[in-house]
């Protein structure tokens, strides 16, 4: 869950650092209006993506823990999908006549973000997928060799008379 609430907080900062450059904000005319304006639109981000991107996340996640898969790249993909999937629910949502976000700086927007949020989510909690598929698997293996053994005992030929 902190690798999932992580990898929003980065596709959220990322998001708001295009429309709010780091230049912007350190230049001697930013007043502590464009930071409070930045910081809102960090939260209101980070809560919108919070909620999109779960069903497609998770399902992502759960698919990786199963098949035990821990590859950076594997995560960067996800990331990028499910950045997309936001653009184009971003494009199907516009009214018609009104602006679009249909551009190039909006887009490497979000496909900057969604690799930024995968990256974080594999630092966080997938680098150690197949980690926890294998400690799974040991741990039924000898639960499993355990109860053959007590069952082989339990058996066991008594005296013959």
């Amino acid at each position: 869950m902190a690798g999932y609430v992580l990898a929003c907080v980065a596709f959220a900062l990322v998001l708001v650092a295009f429309v709010f450059t780091p230049a912007e904000l350190v230049s001697t005319g930013a007043g502590s209006g464009r930071f409070s304006m930045a910081g809102f639109q960090l939260l209101a981000s980070f809560i919108q993506v919070l909620i999109f991107a779960a069903p497609l996340a998770f399902f992502a996640a759960a698919m990786a823990e199963w098949r035990g898969i821990n590859e950076w790249i594997y995560y960067a993909l996800v990331g990028l999908l499910i950045a997309g999937v936001g653009f184009l629910a971003q494009y199907v949502s516009e009214l018609q006549g009104a602006p679009t976000i249909v551009n190039n700086y909006a887009f490497t927007a979000f496909m900057t973000g969604g690799f930024a949020a995968g990256m974080v989510y594999w630092l966080v909690a997938g680098r150690s997928a197949a980690e926890r598929r294998r400690a799974a698997e040991a741990e039924a293996a000898a639960q499993s060799a355990a109860a053959k053994a007590a069952a082989a005992s339990r058996r066991a030929p008594g005296p013959v008379t």
